[in-house]
């Protein structure tokens, strides 16, 4: 392992929580209860490597840099426990974001012009009922229009909210549509509703609502990929339709996951109550619980970690094909994905900081010696 390979190390394990490193070690244990004969040279030989990697441990760079940390203890344990995850997982079927011995491993080496592709940042057009459209990244922070008794402000770089005000539009009423607030691939923004409602868009995603929330209903439309904080109103239901999928609620917390190129609708509840139908059928959903809608509606377990990863600046990969962590890749980085030849069907893990350039991601990926990439201006070519 090279140095700088150690260092993304130590910045992996930082960002993975200590259940999760926890229930990778439990899983791969158990794979080896149950492996066939043949595998007990195979088992011999991870058991030394492991063995080897905890005893590197106090020796290593990394570990200097937590010998004065107060966790230093707790630190070290969740060390050991990941250096045997990682260790179980080189022969797993599931590919594990860090390295993979005896693969042939070659650092990648990407073109410079990679270097200049830089993670997503806070872009977003607010297009007007009216038809007026505003670009947000280029517009300076304050009042950008008044609707009716709204101001719609732009409180800080990333974040929009609209205001109760005792003013009122020049032009009196406001016109019968919607506002639309819009991020491109590359882009998030976060937007407070006129009811109070928060909602944060993740890249690619496009959220409709009304000037005003009149009626008995608060409707808005969405595509792509946001996470709600409803303002509780127990008259007024707020509903989310997509795509022949409408979730209802009266105030609560949950993601929705609903991007054209994905297969099925994920809606995940991290509070209140949620009932999410398709047209055919209803179910509702308690916290923990994630609606998925595909030729009818799932119900499952959710890990509230990977959903949320993405608010909280992060890739998260938990058992996912290089497609779907591509997806990711591509709207966050505003990158283009070919596929060329057969590629890898195994399942990636990991936890990447959505922070870093795209040439590192690229080769975190690389490492686990399951994918190559080659890159021609804003395409990435994906190779086994």
């Amino acid at each position: 392992m090279t140095e700088q390979e150690h260092q993304q190390f130590v910045s992996w394990l930082y960002c993975l929580p200590e259940h999760k490193i926890k229930e990778i070690l439990e899983k791969y244990s158990a794979y080896f209860e149950n492996a066939p004969e043949g595998d007990a040279v195979q088992h011999t030989e991870l058991s030394g490597r492991i063995e080897r990697i905890l005893d590197g441990i106090e020796n290593s760079p990394g570990f200097k840099m937590i010998e004065e940390n107060p966790n230093r203890d707790k630190i070290v344990q969740l060390w050991k426990y990941t250096a045997a995850a990682v260790a179980l997982l080189l022969i797993s079927s599931a590919a594990f974001l860090f390295f993979k011995q005896g693969a042939g491993v070659q650092k990648m080496q990407l073109a410079r012009k990679v270097e200049h592709i830089v993670p997503g940042s806070n872009k977003a057009v607010l297009t007007l009922a009216d038809g007026k459209s505003i670009v947000l990244s280029g517009t300076a922070n304050g009042r950008l229009a008044q609707q009716n008794t709204f101001g719609i402000d732009k409180l800080k770089d990333g974040e929009l909210a609209y205001t109760k005000t005792h003013e009122t539009s020049n032009s009196g009423s406001v016109p019968a549509g919607y506002n639309t607030l819009t991020t491109p691939r590359g882009g998030k923004y976060t937007v407070t509703l006129p009811d109070g409602t928060k909602v944060w868009l993740n890249a690619g995603t496009t959220l409709k609502f009304p000037a005003v929330f009149a009626g008995s209903e608060r409707v808005v439309d969405l595509s792509g990929e946001a996470y709600f904080e409803v303002s509780k109103n127990k008259l007024k239901p707020f509903i989310v339709n997509m795509n022949h999928t409408q979730i209802k609620v009266l105030g609560t917390h949950f993601n929705v996951m609903a991007y054209a190129d994905e297969p099925a609708i994920q809606t995940t509840l991290l509070e209140g109550s949620v009932r999410v139908s398709d047209g055919k059928a209803s179910r509702l959903i308690t916290p923990g619980q994630q609606a998925v809608v595909n030729s009818g509606i799932a119900v499952v377990d959710a890990d509230i970690d990977q959903v949320m990863a993405w608010k909280n600046g992060n890739f998260a990969f938990n058992n996912e094909r290089i497609h779907t962590v591509m997806n990711k890749i591509s709207r966050w980085y505003d990158v283009d994905i070919e596929y060329r030849g057969k590629v890898t069907q195994e399942e990636f893990v990991g936890v990447v900081p959505r922070s870093k350039n795209l040439s590192d991601v690229l080769h975190t990926l690389q490492l686990t010696g399951l994918v190559h990439f080659k890159i021609e201006e804003r395409r990435i070519i994906v190779m086994e």
